[in-house]
């Protein structure tokens, strides 16, 4: 039987997943339930429908982690995972490219509202699945229990600290800009008119960024989400997201197992903010918003893999001083990446009396997206150098163990 140190991160992975599941079903079926008495128009549930979707199906990829969490309580071992997973995501993924195509079709032909659920999860979760897998390609593969474990971690305890912190940390930068704003003439009106628009609001996510940027005009509000936006949530963010390899530096890890286990926290944090995302577009945009969201994912996913890489690296090494060093790159790619889309936001509301129609992009606009591009190669090239850097470093061990042989790669 396993000593008591061995049992623990068993009962507590098999606490974890039996609460998320829990928690996760009970809201799908308390969403579907209040839809049944819903009188609002199809297109106006869709968010939450969506919702309770990825909530179900958040429940159902926590299941395998309490199997193994038993299964490791009861004694039994758990090998390592040898099959490559990079195969049957890149099939998934031209699988993507029919969804998207049904999809414009679905819209067109202004199917109904229920139709799109599905589509939506299978739209953001694959992009989300294929790029986990075409970053830790030809890689080992650790145990079962540590990636589906990493994974339930990801979905359930990192994202609701993540957001516990960042809602404290708004709580106090407003309240700062507050006493800033106090003082100055003009900014009480202001914040009425504001305050007189929100509780006009009826829903739509275009009027909300409207008045927000309407607000950020002000230089010291401008500043102030540039501060949390561009340096505290990146840094919270990937501070947390790759939790999981906290609590198993000790055990010890190898660094490709640092760097996947990375990338399965990214991808976790990936698929909620994306579908959460997702979910509150209207079918017009619908499409766009995938494609986009397809795209930034790799921003999580790949950062999170440089951060979990870093931290097993440095630990291994005994340089701890560089996991710090690791973490402020990937914290400063993704500030960027947030300013440079913030700033963005800025250009393309600062054309007074413009209609969408007729806008037209600004120098600053081109500039940001620009720079979004250069944030996004770098972060493309940082994965594709570690994965690369790891297969060397394991080609060339000597007596190399089948479990830790590279695995093939698809070309």
């Amino acid at each position: 039987m396993p000593s008591e140190s061995k049992k623990l991160p068993g009962v507590l992975l098999l606490l974890l997943s039996a609460l998320g599941i829990l928690f996760c079903f009970i809201s799908a079926a308390g969403v579907a339930f209040s839809l049944q008495f819903s009188a609002a128009s199809s297109f106006e549930i869709l968010p939450v429908a969506s919702a309770g979707a990825l909530a179900f199906l958040a429940g159902l990829l926590q299941i395998p982690t309490l199997v193994l969490a038993i299964n490791k309580l009861r004694g039994k071992v758990i090998p390592v995972t040898k099959l490559t997973l990079f195969k049957p995501a890149t099939l998934a993924a031209l699988g993507w490219l029919v969804i998207m195509v049904g999809s414009v079709i679905a819209s067109r032909a202004q199917t109904a509202w229920y139709v799109f659920i599905p589509l939506t999860l299978l739209a953001v979760a694959i992009p989300v699945w294929w790029l986990v897998e075409f970053s830790r390609r030809g890689l080992p593969r650790s145990t079962a229990l540590r990636e589906w474990g990493t994974l339930t971690i990801g979905l359930a305890t990192a994202p609701l600290l993540i957001m516990l912190i960042e809602v404290f940390m708004v709580a106090v930068i407003a309240l700062a800009a507050l006493v800033l704003l106090s003082g100055q003439p003009g900014f009480i009106e202001q914040l009425g008119r504001v305050t007189q628009n929100l509780n006009l609001y009826e829903g739509g996510i275009d009027q909300f960024e409207q008045m927000l940027m309407e607000l950020a005009r002000n230089p010291v509000i401008a500043a102030a989400l540039f501060l949390m936006v561009g340096i505290l949530a990146p840094f919270v963010e990937e501070l947390i997201k790759p939790m999981t390899l906290w609590f198993l530096l000790r055990r010890p890890l190898k660094e490709f197992e640092g760097f996947a286990l990375g990338l399965i926290s990214g991808g976790a944090f990936a698929l909620l903010e994306s579908m959460g995302l997702v979910s509150q577009i209207g079918p017009d945009a619908w499409v766009q918003a995938v494609a986009l969201r397809a795209g930034t994912g790799l921003l999580h996913i790949g950062l999170s893999g440089l951060v979990g890489y870093g931290m097993v690296s440095s630990w291994n090494q005994k340089r701890f001083g560089h996991a710090f060093l690791y973490l402020f790159g990937a914290a400063s790619l993704h500030g960027t990446w947030n300013s440079l889309a913030l700033l963005s936001g800025f250009s393309a509301t600062s054309v007074s009396a413009v209609s969408a129609a007729e806008f037209q992009p600004t120098v600053g606009s081109i500039l940001s997206v620009i720079g979004m591009a250069v944030v996004f190669g770098a972060v493309l090239f940082i994965v594709l150098r570690i994965n690369k850097m790891l297969r060397r470093s394991l080609a060339t061990l000597p007596d190399v163990p089948a479990s830790l042989a590279p695995t093939p790669v698809l070309k």
